[in-house]
């Protein structure tokens, strides 16, 4: 499993590959809204996203690098890019293996190949992302619909993600170890 570190340096590492645009100006990326893992009513694990007022039409399922072994120039792969036609407003689950409409994938995917991914959704040509979420392998294979893993492995109920998702003030402190 990986470090907190490590995550943490991904993390860092994706957002400052994404920050510099191609003129040498800054962008700056708002974040609203959160993206998190759990699973559906029959235990098949699912990408749930709440928008919290933002409108997304991608998500994004990237792969995790685990940084501590990998050039820090070394960009992550994108693995799969999910679209739809009218932005997510609400909050909404999807899978990553067999997306319903709205959603279609732009390949078939497995993420269980991965050691892990980065997960996230955006709208395209916006400067605006939800926080991700980062999974090992064992950890999405372990999820169930009563939890919700969100940013760097936190495991929430689906009730407090529900509850905090939109609310970054009541979102618990990052500690690292």
């Amino acid at each position: 499993m990986r470090s907190s570190a490590a995550r943490v340096g991904l993390a860092t590492v994706s957002i400052l590959v994404a920050a510099p645009a191609g003129c040498g100006n800054a962008v700056t990326t708002d974040v609203v809204g959160m993206t998190g893992v759990t699973a559906d009513a029959q235990g098949r694990p699912v990408v749930i996203v709440a928008a919290c007022g933002a409108a997304y039409d991608r998500i994004a399922v990237s792969d995790m690098l685990d940084r501590s072994t990998v050039p820090a120039t070394q960009v992550n792969e994108t693995l799969l890019t999910m679209t739809r036609e009218t932005p997510l407003t609400g909050t909404e689950t999807v899978s990553l293996t067999d997306p319903l409409a709205p959603w279609s994938a732009s390949k078939r995917f497995e993420p269980t190949e991965p050691d892990g991914i980065d997960v996230a959704a955006f709208a395209e040509g916006e400067d605006r992302t939800t926080t991700s979420v980062m999974v090992t392998r064992a950890e999405y294979q372990q999820v169930s619909a009563d939890v919700v893993l969100v940013r760097q492995g936190e495991r929430w109920t689906r009730a407090q993600f529900d509850a905090r998702a939109c609310d970054r003030d009541s979102w618990p402190e990052v500690t690292i170890s």
